[in-house]
């Protein structure tokens, strides 16, 4: 049995999603109810527009790193999502009585599989999906190294990361 399934059109509309952004990481979230997605949202990545050093995210290093990049080579190896975008999301889920299932983002460069950086963010987020009475969500990734985009969900727990099961409807 499937963990999650997604309708192909949801799916189809990530990978556009992922293209259109390319060769920037595009990110988003995936809502609907039980076990069925039925809602997706394109949320922005505000990687490429703000200063490296405003991502608590990220560790001194890689906020190092990431201060001697351009926005747009920031962008290509990183995520966070739009503060606004994100609460706007939120608050159509709860008025459609939708449960986020799904955080998704692409890899523009590299496979389908969560990053150091990924699991880290992902971990860290733990502790919030319980504080705002939502359950973990699973990670998606859209890979576009190969001219067949690769998707692959996961979920990450406790920094253990674990593949989920993806059916198509």
């Amino acid at each position: 049995m499937a963990d999650l399934i997604i309708p192909q059109s949801i799916l189809d509309d990530m990978v556009a999603h992922a293209k259109e952004l390319a060769p920037y990481e595009c990110c988003g979230l995936l809502a609907g109810t039980g076990q069925t997605v039925t809602k997706i949202y394109r949320i922005k990545n505000v990687v490429a527009l703000e200063g490296a050093q405003q991502l608590a995210s990220f560790d001194p290093a890689k906020i190092a790193h990431l201060e001697r990049l351009s926005p747009a080579e920031r962008a290509e190896i990183a995520f966070v999502m739009d503060a606004q975008d994100l609460a706007l999301a939120q608050k159509d889920m709860r008025r459609n009585s939708h449960t986020l299932q799904v955080v998704y983002h692409s890899h523009p460069h590299d496979p389908a599989r969560p990053s150091v950086t990924d699991i880290k963010i992902a971990t860290d987020y733990e502790d919030y999906w319980g504080k705002i009475n939502l359950p973990v969500p699973a990670y998606l990734l859209v890979s576009l190294m190969h001219q067949t985009p690769d998707i692959r969900a996961y979920w990450i727990k406790g920094g253990v990361v674990s593949p989920a099961q993806i059916a198509t409807q």
